[in-house]
């Protein structure tokens, strides 16, 4: 009998030894995996302080070439910063999540005109065929893969009460026949906030922005004025929550048997599992002495040597980058203002599509529409084209409610799948599957979008055309 007893003590506290290890060991990742994270934060919060000095510095000056040169290196500046932000993350998958919110947070381009939408637009709307067309214009694609209106609508809250992006003149939504089917559509917030995750990263980046923000100097008329304060109560980001509050915040929301809730909790908010791709990364910047090898792009800039500076020559610099692909074959090498093409041979044929139409995702699109409308903000309905081989009886009816909305609300339709449709449509070439579209396609595509948009966007904002 004691016997027994000593082994079953023996084995408990071996199990005890184990799974303390099996936590240290996961302790001890997960704190190498966020100053791997944090270290990337700081190096990129780091080029954007610098080119915000030097555009303050060009405020000051009161010489007109000084404050073009000033200006001009500030725009660099800002290019190298974009530039050090792509070179961080752009073998992350669908690295345009990335370069969506780094815009959001950054304003580098302040769009007067967005896109939003699922992955057809994310694919399909390449802003550069728009500048080209309407160069009065600024344009960004905030089209994101999996989006219902719900995401949307926890999109727009960050976007304009924690991002406090320019309100846009306009908001062009790429609506789609199945944009309400939650079970189809995945994305939430929620994905995009860890650490590692574009939400999160940028989160990150102003956290560390405004608790290093030096004291603004008291006014100089008045010698016993109190110094300002470096950032308003109501500005400083929220107290971050442990991953114990959030599962308890999880059981609170779901319920304690919902293990699939808690367990996603788990592991989007612990690095070293939400970020385990990035594991042999994370090894090679230890081992060489925290520095990471990064490509040498070519810079495209105007050449203006030889002459004096004019409004002109205030061009933000490119950089044109060897060719990448993602571990879904979309061309992160050609990331755009949001746009990013997914290129995948397609074969056509005949497809039979349907959706699961969830109303409650239908009231937030119109509460969303409500919204934007009250923001000042005017409205475009786009459906992006499709593969004309595919099949659904969902298509005209979800179709005959969008064009019901448009009407009753005023709000121009462009549906490239109805009175729109082209030979565009019919061609599997410009596909990479029934509903997304290829390089050539979105190229196609968004050369006829700009045509067709110019007259509308002239019309919606009340210009000449």
């Amino acid at each position: 009998m004691k016997d027994n007893t000593r082994g079953i003590l023996k084995y408990a506290v071996s199990g005890l030894v184990v799974i303390g290890l099996a936590f240290a060991a996961v302790a001890g990742a997960n704190a190498l995996m966020k100053g791997f994270i944090a270290d990337e934060t700081r190096e990129i919060a780091a080029a954007r302080e610098m080119a915000e000095r030097v555009r303050l510095e060009a405020q000051k000056t009161e010489d007109e070439q000084e404050r073009l040169r000033l200006e001009l290196e500030a725009l660099t500046l800002k290019a190298e910063q974009m530039e050090a932000f792509y070179q961080k993350y752009k073998d992350r998958h669908c690295y345009h999540y990335f370069g969506q919110y780094y815009e959001m947070f950054e304003q580098v381009y302040g769009a007067d005109v967005i896109f939003i939408g699922t992955s057809h637009c994310a694919h399909g709307v390449n802003p550069l065929y728009l500048e080209e067309e309407m160069p009065e214009h600024s344009f960004f694609n905030f089209g994101l893969n999996g989006s219902v209106p719900s995401f949307y609508e926890d999109w727009y809250e960050v976007f304009k009460n924690e991002a406090h992006y320019p309100t846009p003149k306009v908001l062009v939504w790429c609506v789609d026949w199945f944009m309400c089917d939650d079970s189809w559509l995945w994305r939430r917030i929620t994905f995009d906030s860890p650490a590692d995750m574009p939400l999160g990263i940028m989160r990150a980046i102003v956290k560390d922005e405004k608790k290093n923000a030096p004291a603004a100097p008291a006014d100089e008329g008045e010698p016993n004025a109190e110094p300002a304060e470096t950032t308003a109560p109501e500005d400083l980001p929220a107290p971050e929550k442990t991953v114990a509050e959030m599962l308890a915040d999880s059981v609170k929301e779901h319920g304690i048997l919902a293990l699939d809730e808690h367990l996603t909790v788990l592991l989007i908010n612990n690095p070293i599992f939400s970020s385990r791709d990035r594991i042999p990364e994370m090894i090679r910047y230890y081992l060489n002495g925290r520095h990471a090898e990064v490509e040498t792009p070519a810079p495209v800039k105007p050449k203006i040597e030889g002459r004096l500076l004019t409004e002109a020559d205030l061009v933000l610099p490119t950089y044109q980058h060897k060719t990448l692909y993602d571990q879904d074959h979309n061309i992160t090498s050609e990331y755009y203002k949001g746009y990013i093409p997914w290129d995948v041979p397609f074969g056509g044929g005949t497809t039979q599509v349907g959706c699961i139409h969830n109303r409650r995702e239908w009231r937030t699109f119109e509460s969303l529409l409500d919204q934007f409308e009250a923001d000042g903000i005017k409205l475009i309905f786009v459906e992006c084209p499709e593969y004309s081989g595919w099949k659904s009886g969902d298509r005209k009816v979800h179709n005959h409610e969008l064009a019901e909305v448009a009407e009753a609300r005023g709000i121009p339709f462009l549906n490239y799948n109805d009175e729109l449709a082209s030979d565009l449509n019919d061609d599997n070439r410009n596909y990479s599957d029934w509903g997304h579209l290829s390089k050539r396609g979105s190229t196609a595509f968004s050369k006829m979008l700009a045509k067709d948009l110019a007259p509308v966007l002239a019309e919606v904002l009340g210009e000449e055309p």
